[in-house]
């Protein structure tokens, strides 16, 4: 079995994808209401985990930045 190497500048990217996805979530459960059956409290933990994915990913990608070089090129 092979295993596909992905360059780290797709790496970045696709960490800044997701989290500009877990974001937008967390700001669409920021400007609802609770659903059928949830109660606020459990509506503002959607969001706060949501938030928590968000800045996860925002930390690989500021890591991630780091490791490479400065002027984006790989070897």
């Amino acid at each position: 079995m092979n295993r596909t190497e992905v360059p780290p500048t797709q790496q970045l990217e696709d960490l800044r994808k997701a989290r500009d996805h877990y974001s937008a979530l967390a700001d669409q459960i920021h400007n609802t209401l609770p659903g059928f059956g949830e109660t606020a409290t459990q509506h503002r933990a959607h969001e706060r985990h949501a938030r928590k994915i968000a800045a996860a990913y925002d930390n690989s990608a500021n890591n991630q930045q780091a490791l490479l070089p400065r002027d984006g090129t790989t070897d």
